[in-house]
């Protein structure tokens, strides 16, 4: 019976492999292409070069990374594991040390997006003396550092050091969305009972609109990163806790829910701006349409 259920769970883990690298090996290339088109976009068109969609560049970069190291290391390393290659414990320790520095990565960007909402709509007066190229290039350097002391950590094996920072940086995050979210959705109630009873200029109405198109953006970005590292996120604090000794989700199904949001912040982008679709899907008219051109 015990046997029965060994070769059960065996079939199990080979079954998951396959799942997994078959979705990463079809997500892989749409994710690289569609982060590199969103930075290119930001960077070449002028209109979305605002300091929301700056920063959401900036978490497409982490993304960008996801695509070019983090999904080949995986499929690489699950193919080496199914056919039982020695190699496979290499290329599985490098996955697992690149991927905790873009999580990492991931996490501090999605803060500092959100702080960048919570000033644009809560302190709009103090937004253009905060909220500069300068600071946010502090910011995002900053982001980057704390994210590769972590994968300096798990490089050395430092996984005492590691769990408990990665726990904190965890709960940091939550709990800073989740009251900055809290906050933000006040403000805009408020704003739009304002404008409803008509004691806003036509100019701040503007302003709010286009403030609060951007906010909509990342909250479903937001949604979407919760959706794809609550697995992640709920390994990370019942390890860190002592909760459990290892991870009770199946290695390959975390891995693969987290990296698979690195597909879905570009298509988010696409679809609530019409703008950055037209560029990101330029190509593409341009090969369907060239006598027009």
């Amino acid at each position: 019976m015990a046997n029965q259920e060994g070769d059960a769970a065996y079939v199990l883990l080979e079954v998951s492999f396959i799942i997994s690298i078959i979705i990463n090996s079809i997500a892989c290339p749409f994710t690289v292409v569609l982060n590199a088109r969103v930075i290119m976009a930001v960077k070449e068109r002028p209109r979305l070069r605002t300091n929301s969609n700056i920063l959401l560049a900036c978490l497409a970069v982490t993304d960008l990374f996801t695509g070019l190291l983090g999904q080949p290391s995986f499929i690489l390393w699950r193919v080496f594991q199914f056919l039982g290659l020695k190699s496979s414990r290499t290329v599985g320790s490098f996955h697992f040390d690149a991927l905790s520095v873009f999580v990492v990565a991931s996490y501090v960007h999605l803060m500092l997006v959100t702080l960048e909402r919570l000033i644009a709509i809560k302190f709009t007066m103090l937004y253009s003396k905060i909220v500069t190229g300068h600071n946010m290039k502090m910011a995002v350097s900053v982001a980057w550092i704390i994210a590769f002391i972590c994968g300096v950590f798990s490089v050395l094996k430092m996984y005492h050091v590691l769990l408990p920072i990665g726990g904190l940086i965890t709960f940091s995050c939550i709990v800073f969305v989740a009251l900055a979210y809290a906050i933000l959705y006040h403000e805009t109630r408020r704003h739009q009972r304002k404008i409803k009873a008509q004691l806003l200029p036509k100019e701040e109405v503007e302003r709010f609109t286009k403030e609060n198109k951007a906010l909509k953006t990342t909250v479903l970005v937001i949604v979407a990163v919760v959706v794809c590292v609550l697995p992640l996120c709920f390994c990370q604090i019942s390890m860190s806790t002592g909760l459990y000794n290892y991870c009770p989700i199946n290695v390959s199904v975390l891995q693969t829910f987290v990296m698979f949001n690195s597909l879905l912040n570009p298509l988010i982008y696409c679809w609530r701006q019409k703008e950055m679709r037209k560029f990101i899907f330029r190509m593409r008219t341009q090969i369907v349409h060239p006598v027009i051109q």
